[in-house]
């Protein structure tokens, strides 16, 4: 259970958990050409549309200038006539809204190519219509081939005109799309000419940066000829323009990714991140002590890996550990199921002196590690302000939660996550930690096997944190009425308290079938709202 993504930027002071900020950012409404149905969300949270007395869909007209810049867009794609300088600068970023938003692929390629600002930045010109679509940029558009916008904005980069005067483009803030972190990445090969695309060249540039056969080189290439044959005939191949940046939140888990940072020296793009999501690549790895070759090592402020076998390999350890030691910036680390006590002593210790010299540092994330009685090799010494650490699934033992209960960063912890470990034998330890959590805002112990009972005192001792907005509490089974009353009733002297999880997962519940089980987990809920209702507390949301 995460409440918060140890790779985001979270204020706990102002943040509303109950809120999903994506839904509320603008009024909901639906644009067809110059019209504006207003929508609302229904209890299941489904969108309908407001009507009026005889059942029709309740229309407002678009401001006028929207309506001229919809006629400029779709007819007959007549923005291309225009001399650049005859459009104004500051029209683009409306223009280029409305040409996604109107499914205008030639309209979205000029406009790209022809961009007048330094910096194009698509979250801000994406349709708000369309944010709730987590992978706009790369879902196929119906009715065109499979081409999406992404093609289309990259199409746009390829045949930058003189005119442009574009220098970084932001692709930040769209990191649910995996296919975006791929496909961007791409640019470095398509820029280049497909005769100079041989496999023993682009192997030469490979092979000084990561670790990758010849043989997969041609492979990729092949890949990448038969995906965008269609593309290649129509972009300028060695167009030479001045060098464009590109800010994504980068997920190296695809094999396009690494090539595609390898690659980028040879053309006019560059690549930068603050967030890295990386995982082992089959037949590819760029090592992570190069990773300054490929991105700059000051602009990363979050970083995740996850490697199941590095503690089995000596040398890739000595290899993480030098890599972060170049990254003078991180604030957040997260290292899933990667480092594993029991396969290698040392590694703990070794990683608890690199910890240490991270002075930015934030936020811990192990989840799935084995950490078993070395909690306090891994993060004894830090000096740190702390704000969140999550040790779930991590085996910890007594001797563990007793070194979170003296341990003095404890204290300043906005969000500790200890679920999904047998605690069992450390309740009262538990009790004394939360005692201790003067800052914490969000505090997961699910699935720790304590009984209705300790689970109600632990929520009794948790309403002395004035500041507590999240609290999971789940077991493994469903509590009974009886102990689901008690235990809400001591959530609800939780003044701040936004947000509890206390439902087992859907499986756990009594059924013959999974539409069962998801039926009587519906049942339990209602059941559950009803009494914070009746303790008027319905501003708490339950999980």
């Amino acid at each position: 259970m995460a409440i918060a993504d140890v790779m985001d930027d979270v204020d706990y002071k102002t943040i509303n958990f109950n809120i999903e900020e994506a839904e509320f950012r603008h009024p909901l409404w639906l644009t067809e050409s110059h019209f504006v149905y207003n929508l609302y969300r229904d209890e299941e949270g489904h969108l309908n549309c407001h009507r009026n007395a005889a059942g029709d869909p309740i229309l407002s007209p678009r401001p006028l200038a929207k309506m001229c810049m919809n006629e400029l867009v779709c007819e007959g794609n007549q923005i291309s006539a225009f001399e650049t300088d005859a459009i104004p600068a500051d029209l683009y970023p409306n223009l280029l809204a409305e040409a996604i938003f109107q499914r205008q692929l030639q309209t979205i390629d000029f406009l790209v190519s022809t961009w007048p600002h330094s910096i194009l930045d698509l979250q801000s010109v994406m349709p708000k219509e369309d944010l709730v679509e987590a992978q706009l940029l790369t879902i196929p558009i119906e009715g065109h081939d499979g081409i999406t916008f992404l093609d289309c904005i990259m199409c746009g980069l390829l045949r930058q005109k003189y005119s442009s005067r574009l220098r970084t483009v932001n692709l930040s803030g769209f990191k649910q799309d995996r296919t975006l972190c791929r496909d961007i990445c791409r640019l470095p090969l398509l820029w280049m000419p497909p005769a100079d695309r041989d496999t023993e060249k682009i192997y030469d540039v490979l092979s000084q940066t990561i670790d990758i056969t010849e043989e997969k080189v041609q492979k990729y290439l092949n890949r990448i000829k038969c995906i965008y044959t269609t593309m290649d005939a129509h972009v300028p191949h060695g167009h030479q323009f001045p060098p464009i940046t590109i800010i994504l939140d980068c997920k190296m888990t695809l094999d396009d990714v690494p090539i595609g940072l390898a690659l980028q020296n040879e053309t006019p793009f560059r690549f930068a991140c603050q967030r890295l999501w990386t995982e082992r690549i089959s037949d590819v790895n760029l090592p992570l002590n190069v990773l300054h070759k490929v991105l700059e090592p000051r602009d990363l402020t979050e970083l995740e890996i996850e490697d199941r076998n590095l503690c089995t390999d000596g040398d890739n350890m000595e290899i993480l550990l030098e890599a972060l030691s170049l990254l003078p910036n991180i604030k957040s680390l997260s290292l899933p199921n990667t480092i594993h006590c029991n396969e290698n002593e040392e590694a703990v210790k070794e990683l608890n002196k690199v910890l240490r010299t991270m002075t930015n540092l934030k936020k811990l994330n192990f989840p799935l590690c084995n950490l078993k009685d070395n909690l306090s090799d891994l993060l004894s010494g830090l000096q740190q302000t702390l704000t969140f650490l999550s040790l779930r699934d991590c085996r910890l033992s007594e001797a563990d939660v007793l070194f979170l209960l003296e341990w003095p960063l404890t204290r300043g912890l906005f969000d500790l996550n200890v679920s999904r470990n047998n605690l069992r034998n450390s309740y009262q330890n538990i009790l004394s930690l939360l005692e201790k959590l003067e800052e914490i805002r969000c505090f997961s112990l699910s699935y720790c096997c304590f009984s209705p009972a300790e689970l109600r005192n632990i929520v009794n001792v948790a309403s002395k944190c004035t500041n507590i907005k999240t609290l999971g509490i789940q077991s493994f089974t469903p509590l009974s009425e009886t102990d689901s009353q008690m235990i809400l009733k001591e959530c609800c002297l939780l003044t701040n308290l936004q947000k509890c999880l206390m439902l087992p997962e859907c499986h756990a519940f009594l059924g013959s079938n999974e539409l069962d089980r998801f039926d009587n987990r519906e049942k339990y809920l209602e059941l559950c709202d009803n009494i914070l209702s009746d303790l008027k507390r319905d501003d708490i949301e339950l999980e």
